[in-house]
This record gives structure tokens, sequence and C-alpha cells, in this order.
């Protein structure tokens, strides 16, 4: 006989333990878990997105982090400063008891090589309470036929355009760059390729320093010997191709005979001669250049005080009828516009009246 099997009821689970889930309802719970995920990255990225919207309207000019990263860092550029002026320094690095006009804004160069409407326009020094009495020279020789000129265009540094412009005008112009400007080594380059002269414009103390600031590589009243001959030598290596130098500011420092001789005795090594730009009536430029026996001449007309095409035209004619008067002579101008606009007008008149010679032309060791 065959047994029969006997129902034998199962236990029930004890109580408080859960029974396991169907696996027929395991894909379901999953596909719910995916769909929670789903919505909450959907959350999250419209969040993010609202949040970048939000940020380019409340801060329109801030760049993205991507921007900041491949931004490049550039060195504060240097502006130029104007000539022996008194205005404090922290509202602009000017000198001079009046503004004068601004620089074309069409011309001025950034560090990029490009130019904008936006820029500030660049200033160069003026010379209203410096010396403008004319210095009597001995009389010419008669074999000086025709009178002789120079014209330095001083600031050299701060525009490319202008100075290859001024260059064309005459091949005889002379250029005095400032040391440590941001383009100064680069025209300079280009200026002596085109056979250009080159000059050191070298920052000195003005009187009123500290309020007013000759800019990068000027020599002050207080420096030690040692220091002022050491940063004089580097003013002298940042400038290539320089057969001469000429003084920025220096109301101050150009009237101290101890600086002057110590200046002088290095210019004198490296066979450089100077040039006064006649910012003191009390400078002891030519004494020094007489003691050390250093070819040596100074400025007669500053040219562009106004920035005014027919007051520069004034001053050109003045320049003119000096060198009639003593044989030679010599005028400072700035690389302006209207300084540009007025040499290429009256240069052109000049032609066998007068003879345009480079600055080193005119300098000799003083009697």
């Amino acid at each position: 006989m065959v047994a029969k099997k006997r129902n034998i009821p199962r236990k029930k689970a004890a109580s408080g333990k859960q029974t396991s889930i169907p696996k027929q309802q395991k894909p379901a719970v999953i596909n719910e878990l995916k769909k929670i995920l789903m919505g909450i990255a959907i959350l999250v990225s419209v969040c993010l997105t609202a949040a970048m919207i939000a940020d380019l309207i409340l801060h329109p000019g801030r760049p993205g982090k991507n921007q900041i990263a491949k931004k490049t860092v550039v060195s504060p550029e240097v502006k130029p400063v104007e000539e022996d002026r008194t205005e404090p320094k922290d509202k602009k690095q000017v000198e001079g008891l009046k503004e004068k006009p601004a620089m074309d804004k069409s011309i001025v160069e950034k560090p990029t090589g490009e130019k904008s409407a936006d820029d500030k326009p660049i200033k160069y020094e003026v010379f209203e309470d410096v010396d403008q009495s004319v210095v009597e020279k001995p009389l010419p020789k008669l074999k000086d036929k025709i009178p002789r000129i120079a014209i330095i265009i001083d600031d050299i540094g701060y525009d490319k355009k202008i100075a290859m412009e001024l260059r064309e005008l005459h091949s005889n112009i002379t250029f005095s760059v400032l040391p440590f400007s941001p383009f100064g080594r680069n025209i300079s380059e280009e200026l002596h390729s085109k056979g250009a002269e080159i000059m050191l414009h070298l920052p000195m103390e003005p009187a009123d320093y500290p309020n007013v600031d000759p800019g990068p590589g000027a020599l002050l009243v207080s420096m030690p010997p040692d220091n002022l001959l050491d940063l004089l030598k580097k003013n002298i290596k940042d400038v290539p191709y320089i057969i001469g130098v000429n003084n920025h500011m220096g109301s101050e420092l150009t009237t101290r005979s101890d600086q002057m001789n110590q200046i002088f005795t290095i210019l004198k090594k490296e066979n450089l001669f100077f040039i006064d730009s006649r910012t003191s009536l009390k400078s002891q430029g030519q004494a020094s250049a007489r003691l050390l026996k250093l070819k040596f001449a100074h400025r007669d007309v500053f040219l562009d005080n106004q920035q005014d095409t027919e007051y520069i035209a004034g001053q050109l004619r003045e320049l003119v009828n000096l060198t009639k008067k003593h044989g030679s002579a010599i005028g400072i101008g700035h690389p302006y516009k209207a300084t540009f606009l007025a040499l290429s007008k009256e240069l052109p008149k000049l032609k066998n009246k007068v003879e345009i010679v480079r600055a080193s032309e005119l300098t000799g060791i003083p009697e």
C-alpha cells in the first residue's frame, strides 16, 4: 500500500520579520529607483543652468572660469609722466600748473599692439616753468654757410606708430627713448635699423619730488653714489644703440654738481655725449661737462609746449632765427600728433635755409 501524504501546515513567519519580495516585484522597484535618480539629476542640471544664467545677467563683464584660466598675466603698463609739474602723483603722474591738450587717442598703442577708443590719452612732458631764456653762443664761423638745427623727439617708448611717422619726415631727426618703457627697446631697434640716431632720455629727480614721479629708472639726489651709478648703468643698458643722453625732468638733480660729475664720469667711459634739456636755470651740466671734457650741448627751444600746430610752427621759426644768429640750435619736441602735423608742413619750407643735422653733430667739449 502506498502511504498517503499528510498535509502538514507551514509555520507562520515570526512576527516582526519581513517576508522576502517576490521575484516578479524586483524589476518594478529598480525602475522606480532609476526614475527617482533621473529626476534628481535633471533637477540639479536645471538649478545649475539657472544659476549660470543669473550670474551672467547680474555680472555681465565678469569672465568665466575658463576665461580666467586662459588669461595672460601682464605687468602694469608704465605711463609717461610730464615734465617738472606740481600736481600730486596720487591724482596723476604729471607735473605743471595747467593741463595741456592730450594726444589723439587713435594713435595710442597698447602692449598687445592694438589700439582702442577706450584707451586713456598719453600725456608727455611739458615745460611751462622751465628756463626759456636764450643762451648766447659764439658767433658762427665764416665757413658755416648754412646754419644747422637739430630736432630731438623726447619720450619715445609708448607709441611705435608716431615714432615711425616722425622718422619718415626727415632722416636726421634724433629720438630720445625712456628706459623701461613698454615699447622702448623695440622702437629703438627698429629706428636704428632705419638709420636713426638714438639717445637715452634719462629720468632725474625734479624739484617737486616726491610729489611728482619721474618714472622708472629715475636718478635721485638721496641715492648713495654706488646706487646712483648702478642704476645709471641699468638705464644705459635698457635702451640699445644709444650714442648720447639728455635729461627727463631733473630740475633738482641737474643743480647738484657732485651727482652730475658722477653721472658724467660714466657717460665719459661709455663714450656718450650729454644734451641738457635745461629744466633748471641752475643746471650744472655745462660745468661738469667742461670739467670732465665730455661732449655737451643744451636745448634752445621747446617746440610743443602747447598742442597747437600754429604755435609749434612759430616755435620752429624761432629755432631757425636762433640758428641764423648763432650758427646752430637744438629744438626738443614730443611724439604728439600736432607736433607731427606741424613738422610735416614746416620742414619742407626749411630747404636751402637751414640744414637739419643729427643732435650729435652739435655737441662739443665746452671751452
